[in-house]
């Protein structure tokens, strides 16, 4: 048992060498590679105590990486196949607010802006802030603001 611990953990500190994971993708991968239950439990239970498996940092820092790409919805269905459980998902949106998701969609749109040269389509536009998960209220916002705000958006190049 001693010496599967040993391998459970040495593996599980490689893949962790990679990337930041969660403790349920640890437990996966070390089901994957015939661990049993019991060892990967002890090995997951160390590294949690050590500090090197920490869910809410993970979540925290996945939402970093990927507000520019995603919106809060998008996250959250991501967070969630990763294993984090729903309340560390809410507390960390909670941390954020609504104005977070809001210029990320900003900055995106105007990436988008950028490419196309100022020219759009507001349902076009909204269908992609959809598909990357960014909530109704932050896409009718959006689509608001860049009514609004016509003549500026097609005249900033640079944003």
């Amino acid at each position: 048992m001693k010496n599967e611990f040993e391998k459970a953990r040495s593996y599980a500190l490689r893949a962790l060498v990679y990337r930041r994971r969660t403790r349920h993708e640890l437990e996966l991968r070390l089901e994957q590679k015939g661990f049993t239950p019991e060892v990967s439990r002890l090995v997951l239970d160390m590294l949690v105590e050590y500090g090197y498996i920490d869910d809410m940092g993970f979540a925290r820092w996945w939402v970093e990486q990927r507000l520019g790409k995603r919106g809060f919805r998008g996250l959250k269905r991501e967070l969630c196949g990763k294993g984090i459980c729903h309340d560390i998902i809410d507390e960390v949106f909670d941390e954020l607010g609504f104005g977070m998701e809001y210029h990320a969609a900003m900055r995106l749109l105007k990436k988008e802006l950028t490419r196309s040269r100022g020219a759009y389509n507001i349902q076009r536009l909204a269908s992609a802030l959809n598909r990357r998960g960014f909530s109704c209220e932050v896409i009718n916002k959006v689509c608001h603001s860049i009514r609004d705000d016509k003549k500026d958006w097609i005249e900033t190049p640079e944003f």
